[in-house]
């Protein structure tokens, strides 16, 4: 338990990032899960186009770690 907060109330802080899916979806996306930040470079961000890698793409809403953390935190 969080101190002072039920654990619902994290949902909801600033920087909390969350993503509806189907289950066919996750399924595809969690094969992507434990993969590095530099590994399978072949997307590029939706902001600003940099190269990204699959687990950017499937985790952080397609986005690099900079442009991903300025629209999230």
């Amino acid at each position: 338990m969080m101190s002072g907060n039920n654990e619902e109330d994290g949902l909801w802080e600033k920087g909390t990032f969350f993503q509806s899916m189907s289950s066919e979806e996750a399924k595809r996306k969690l094969k992507t899960f434990y993969k590095k930040h530099d590994e399978d470079m072949n997307y590029s961000c939706r902001k600003c186009k940099r190269k990204i890698s699959a687990h950017n793409r499937d985790w952080h809403d397609g986005m690099c770690d900079n442009c991903f953390g300025k629209e999230n935190h």
